[in-house]
């Protein structure tokens, strides 16, 4: 009798493992309990900022992914776009086995003629180069149209089955592509700028792009078609007087009304959104004098732009500054006869810079 006892308890032990198994695993042996399968997803974060904060579901409208083989084959393409993206915890499922992939995505690729791939139908790698849809004249090459946000990622990852199955993530990060360049000219006597009189120009090399983000090629362009508008600000001359006292700076002059009373500041701002800066590249920010033709302003833009990263920003490199900060204000100074007045110096992103008189590059 003992000895049958202590068989009953050393079955019970064995037996013990072998239904917890069959209890947890996807593969129980009983028939009607489906294997647990494993399914892979994508996240999108965009924190390539001046923030370093998550900015994805409030910028990006439409996502375009791909994935290739390591060796550059097309394995599978989707999309996303609208509500869907603003959820914070948005996913795109990947149907692929596992394996190792490389992603690329085209996120806020437009539906119009602001880009064009090298290919309608995608099958490698090479054929998710981007251009921008240019336009020719007397002049050359020039891009009028308004460009939208777009957004690039590419990373290599390796998908893994999960023991218990279920879902497995990867995360794709973003670079934001596109920047606002914002011009303002203020006369330094405060009087208005005539927005017919001046003209805004910025010839570069950025027109295609490859799969991996990098800059194709050296042929020239120019952005054209700025936004152009006057401004003005009017503020009390006596009350603004304390606010202003220790100010030396001496370049915001004001208009006074017949009552004394009054100032008035006025300006032109021109505003337009371009391709990716790179710091390797060399692009022209220029200003055209209309009444005779005459480019009053030229200068390297990404090396002004690179002038004011800062001490704070110095952990950076260049490319990485310039793929983070994504919005430049830059205003310059004319004297009375719609000069640039250099000796007032350039504010670029409320920075003050001062150039050399010789602005040839």
């Amino acid at each position: 009798m003992e000895l049958t006892k202590k068989l009953n308890r050393s079955m019970l032990y064995a037996l013990v493992p072998l239904l917890m198994a069959s209890f947890f695993s996807c593969e129980a042996i009983y028939e009607d309990l489906e294997p647990c399968e494993t399914e892979f997803r994508v996240k999108f974060r965009y924190d390539r900022n001046m923030k370093n904060a998550d900015a994805f579901s409030s910028e990006v409208e439409s996502v375009n992914l791909w994935l290739f083989t390591p060796e550059g084959k097309l394995v599978w393409s989707g999309a996303g776009a609208g509500e869907e993206l603003k959820t914070e915890d948005y996913a795109m499922t990947l149907p692929v086995v596992p394996g190792e992939y490389d992603m690329i995505a085209w996120c806020g690729l437009p539906q119009d003629e602001t880009f064009a791939l090298a290919a309608d139908n995608v099958a490698a790698r090479e054929d998710l180069m981007l251009s921008v849809r240019k336009k020719n004249d007397a002049a050359g090459d020039y891009m009028d149209a308004e460009m939208h946000r777009l957004y690039h990622g590419m990373q290599r990852v390796t998908l893994k089955e999960a023991e218990q199955g279920g879902w497995v993530d990867a995360t794709l990060p973003l670079t934001k592509n596109t920047n606002v360049i914002r011009v303002m000219l203020q006369h330094l006597d405060g009087s208005a700028v005539n927005k017919e009189d001046f003209d805004f120009f910025i010839e570069a090399t950025n027109g295609v792009m490859n799969y991996d983000n990098n800059i194709l090629g050296s042929d020239k362009f120019t952005y054209r078609g700025w936004m152009k508008s006057t401004v003005s600000a009017s503020f009390d001359k006596d009350n603004d007087a304390s606010d202003r006292e220790g100010d030396n700076s001496g370049l915001v002059r004001a208009e006074t009304g017949n009552d004394g009373v009054q100032t008035e500041v006025n300006g032109l701002l021109a505003e337009r959104t371009v391709g990716r800066l790179m710091a390797d590249r060399r692009p022209a920010l220029v200003v055209r004098r209309n009444t005779d033709d005459t480019d009053i302003i030229r200068i390297p833009l990404t090396d002004y732009l690179l002038m004011v990263k800062g001490n704070y920003n110095s952990h950076m490199t260049d490319q990485e500054y310039l793929d983070r900060q994504d919005d430049y204000t830059l205003t310059f100074f004319l004297d009375g006869d719609n000069k640039w007045y250099m000796g007032a110096g350039i504010y670029i992103n409320s920075w003050r810079v001062v150039p050399p008189q010789d602005t040839d590059f």
